[in-house]
Formats: C-alpha cells, structure tokens, sequence
C-alpha cells in the first residue's frame, strides 16, 4: 500500500511514494508500525505543523522519484518536518525503519531524543561491529562517517526492512570522498531518502549522492524555504550585524605590516590580518568581548532575562583562551564545549535549558544545535565560507514564544569577504520586507562610528598588535525592530498560558534509548559486583546470562531481555 494511502491507489498516482488520503486521516494511527508491539501515537496535537513544513510534506506526497532534497533555513524547523515524514511513513506500512545519518554524534543523539517525543524509537550512535538495532527500535541514527566505515551492515539492514534515509545536512557527505561513494552503497536500496539541508551547497569535486545541481553546480532542492519567508512567518527571528574594524599588525616573511579591514590586501595576508585581530591576548578581541557581553546584558534587561551568548572560536586553544578572558569580563565562567569532548551533549543540553551568560564552542555549535535562548554572538573564527557563516547565524534566529523583541546580534570581524556575506543575509531580510502584507519598505540607518582612540599594546600572536576594536556600519540597523513584525500580538498572560498548556501536552516518557543505556549500565555495575561475589569473570558472567534470556548479546538485547537479566543478577546478589 503505497505511503500515505488507506484504500486503492488512484491510477494517477501509482508509482509515488506518498499519495491519495489526508495526512491526518485519524484511521492510520490505530494500525501503525511496530516497534517491540508497540503502535505510533498520534501525532501530539501540542506540536502543530508550520504552514511550510505542511507545503513540504504535500510536495513529498506528490513527488514521484525515490528521493527528495528540502532545503530551509537554519531555526525553521527542518527536524520536526523530516520526523513528521517518518512519522507518516511509518504509519502507513511504507517503511517500517528509519536511519538518520547527520554529521556529529551530538546531532545523532539529538534526532534520536526529539523523535523519541512523537514515538519513533531510534538507536543514536550504534557501533557497526554492534550489527542491526534490536526490536525495540524503529531504526538508528548515525554520522556519515560511521555509515561510510560499515557500508555492507547499513546495506543489509536496508534490504531486510524497508528503510527511510533521513539525510541531515546531506553536503557533509563531500567532507571525504568515499563518504558519499559509501553512503551511496549503503542505502542505494533504501525506500526512500529525504534530504534535508539548511544552506545550498555546491558540487566542488564531488557530488553529493541523490541530489541534483544547476549549471552553477548549485544544489537544486525539491523544495525550498528561505529565510526571507520565514522571517515573514515569524519563523526566524531578524539579526543585526556589527562588524568591528580595527588597526592590525603583524609580522610577515621578515615585514612588518599595518592595516586596517578597509585596506584591500592579497589572500594570504588579508587571512593573517584577521588571525591577528583573533589573537584572544590582543586589544581588539578583548574590547570586541566587553561589547557582547554588554550587549548581552542589555539583551536580558530588555525582557529576556535568560538570554544567552556564544562565541566561535577557531581552535581548542583560542576557545580556552577566549573563555578564560571572558570570564574575567562577565564574572561568570562561560561554558567551554569541545567536539571531541565525551560529555559534549550533555554539557550542551545543560547550558541551553539553563540561564547561564556564556558559550564558548569550537565546531561543535555551528550547525544543527538547539539553543533557542542565543540572542548574542562573537564570530570569533578564521572561517568564511558562505556555509560555514550561515550555519553559525542559523544558531541566533530561531524564534520563541517570548519575548516580543526579539533581533539578534552577531559581533564579527569587519573582514570584507565576513561583511560581504552578512551583506547578502541582510538583502534577503529586505527581500522578506517586500514580502510583508505591508509592503514596507525599510530605510536603513546607519550607527554612528565610535572613534575610540588606539592604542598599540604588544601583540601576542604573529604580529605586533590588535589596535582597539571600533564598531563600522551596522548591517541592519535597529530601526527594523519598528517596521518588522518580530512582535508577538498576543497579550503577555496568552503566550504564558500557550507555553503552560504545550508544556503539559508533552509526553513525559523515557526514550527507548535513554532506557537501554541506563539498564546497560545497571547491567555492567550488577555484573562486576557478581564478579566480586563469585570470582568468576566478566565476560563468563554476562555470556551466562545471555543464555538465559536469549539474548545474543548485550548490545543486541532488547530492553526486555536487559530487564529479565538485571532482575536475575539482583536475585544473585540477594541470596
């Protein structure tokens, strides 16, 4: 029965992957697909579809190849739309897994948790050698780079369950070459594949499997929601850019050299004058960090008491350098999160539910991280590629129910290639003004420079010095706050009482994850108390109880088998 159907398929649309009944055709949820037994729930009514998100799942439906690229903007809401795909997919016996393939284990894991809330079971971060999900799971997410290592066991797992690819961030697959070829190989057999990405991406060397380019090599998507809509829909928050100029100067082949970022340079030292100005010892950093931080106050005087900041920074070393620096600031330590950091997520998650001042993050927070509480940012990298930039200001948009002013505002170097990206956003934030039921069109005002004076402090990098940090011509000035809708209408006891009742709609459950990891980690503490008791080995213990309860092994049990086995290791250490 093809996806989405409850009766025959009208002639017109055989051969699609998703057609003919409602999508919430009520019907659908009583049958669902199993999981260890257990049916999907209703899509919760506390979690509705945006307009676009339901403009993209009719073109899905309508779509007649096996594959399908979504690109939206970064904050739009990517996640819930790809989920709602599967939740659909699932219900109606299309596919009967799911596979999440994103670029980190922090978004793995992330996908993992936000699909638990609809009902969809899925494993983050399996181990290849662990071989295929057990039945309590729907499916797994993995990155790219665990995919392209097993190829053959993601294969098969395809061909023995008709599976659903969700590819997030799809570009990633042209990190290495073999990515892609061995991302192709594993799920080439895959029932359907949608590809979701929130910038468009080139070709450059390689192209990226299931996805079309124009004559440009520009990514061509099935469907596409930009920023300036979502700005319009209230979607995405607007953000302000304020570039900082500044007098730079450094040491080159023997040279000493001296310029400001209006000065046109040569590639290699218009890249060194930058590094200079992000030398975390140097005057223009530290003035540029005592500006956010200001801003950032003034941001939670304003009615946003819980606002929150994040600076990207290039490396290990600069992020600790800068975190130290900004702590003497803010008189609070910032959070310092690492990529290669075990307890990254979780340090994360505790920042973005919490009302701290400061993150300070290499790589880790560009892109598919949600923290709706950002309101200020230091961009605070050598990076400028027009992806990369885009990613980090998708972290300052996404729009919450409170409070009613809501711009944002990433400090950044006055790098012209920097400017020139931040430039074209802000002609899309225009474009989104013409879109308006008004028709307003904005006249843009321009900040008055501040002249501070410069100093030449020693420079602490390659160079001699950062002279002090002057803000130049604010991209989007404030004057928008008046002619942009980013108010919320409703009265402030409504959008109180809106985030009480979606609050107490939310489903208050353990991910089926959560719960194999805490009963794995029952498991192994039981086990090396057992070892204690008894003298006998670990790996003798745990094979005992496998038998017992059938179970392969542990990282193949499912929870049931994991419950009856910890039940039998207490029972032993009862006696």
């Amino acid at each position: 029965m093809p996806f989405g159907s409850v009766g025959p398929t009208p002639p017109s649309d055989r051969g699609r992957p998703y057609c003919g009944a409602p999508l919430y055709d009520a019907s659908q949820h009583a049958t669902g697909s199993r999981a260890s037994g257990r049916s999907l729930p209703a899509w919760p009514g506390s979690r509705p579809l945006r307009s676009w998100q339901q403009e993209a799942t009719e073109a899905v439906r309508a779509h007649s190849g096996t594959s399908f690229l979504a690109s939206a903007t970064p904050a739009a809401g990517k996640t819930t739309f790809g989920l709602h795909i599967a939740h659909r997919m699932l219900n109606a016996g299309f596919v009967s897994r799911v596979v999440v393939a994103g670029p980190t284990t922090h978004i793995c894991r992330q996908w993992a948790a936000d699909a638990g809330r609809y009902g969809i079971e899925l494993e983050p971060n399996r181990p290849n050698s662990d071989g295929p999900e057990s039945a309590d799971f729907h499916g797994v997410a993995v990155t790219y780079q665990t995919v392209a290592a097993g190829p053959g066991t993601h294969r098969q797992a395809a061909e023995r369950r008709p599976t659903l690819l969700i590819a997030d961030e799809p570009h990633h697959m042209g990190d290495q070459a073999a990515w892609g070829l061995r991302t192709r190989e594993a799920f080439d057999g895959a029932r359907f594949r949608l590809l979701l990405s929130g910038t468009p991406f080139r070709s450059d060397n390689s192209a990226i499997p299931w996805v079309a380019y124009d004559d440009d090599g520009i990514s061509r998507a099935d469907y596409v929601y930009g920023y300036p809509q979502a700005l319009v829909d209230r979607v995405c928050r607007p953000i302000t850019f304020l570039p900082y100029d500044g007098e730079m100067e450094w040491l080159s082949d023997g040279r000493l050299r001296s310029a400001d970022f209006d000065l046109l340079l040569p590639a290699a030292e218009a890249a060194r004058r930058l590094r200079t100005a992000l030398n975390p010892e140097g005057e223009w950093m530290g003035e540029v960090l005592r500006d956010g931080d200001a801003r950032l106050s003034e941001v939670r005087a304003e009615g946003h008491p819980d606002a929150g900041g994040l600076v990207i920074a290039s490396d290990q070393d600069h992020a600790r350098a800068i975190a130290a620096r900004l702590a003497a600031i803010s008189g609070e330590k910032p959070e310092l999160v690492m990529s290669d950091e075990p307890d990254a997520s979780r340090r994360i998650a505790e920042f973005a539910s919490s009302g701290r001042r400061w993150l300070v993050s290499v790589l880790m927070v560009s892109e598919g991280v949600d923290i709706p509480r950002l309101r200020v940012g230091v961009y605070a990298t050598a990076a400028r590629t027009e992806l990369f930039f885009r990613q980090v200001v998708g972290r300052f948009i996404r729009s919450t129910p409170g409070p009613r002013r809501q711009m944002s505002y990433l400090l950044m170097p006055a790098d012209p290639r920097l400017k020139a990206l931040a430039h074209e956003i802000e002609l899309e934030r225009r474009h989104a003004l013409d879109l308006s039921p008004t028709g307003e069109e904005e006249e843009v005002a321009e900040l008055d420079e501040a002249d501070p004076e410069r100093g030449d402090p020693a420079g602490g990098f390659a160079a001699l010095s950062s002279g002090g940090a002057e803000l130049d011509e604010a991209i989007m000035s404030e004057t928008a706050l008046q002619l942009f809708p980013t108010d919320d209408p409703r009265p402030k006891k409504a959008i109180a009482l809106a985030k009480t009742e979606a609050a107490s709609q939310e489903p208050e459950r353990e991910s089926a994850y959560a719960t194999r990891e805490r009963l794995r980690a029952e498991r192994s503490r039981l086990v090396a108390q057992v070892s204690r008791r008894t003298a006998k080995s670990h790996k003798e213990i745990q094979a005992r109880i496998n038998r017992a309860t059938r179970a392969a092994s542990v990282s193949s049990a499912t929870i049931g088998q994991l419950e009856r086995g910890n039940d039998m290791l207490r029972r032993e250490l009862w006696k």
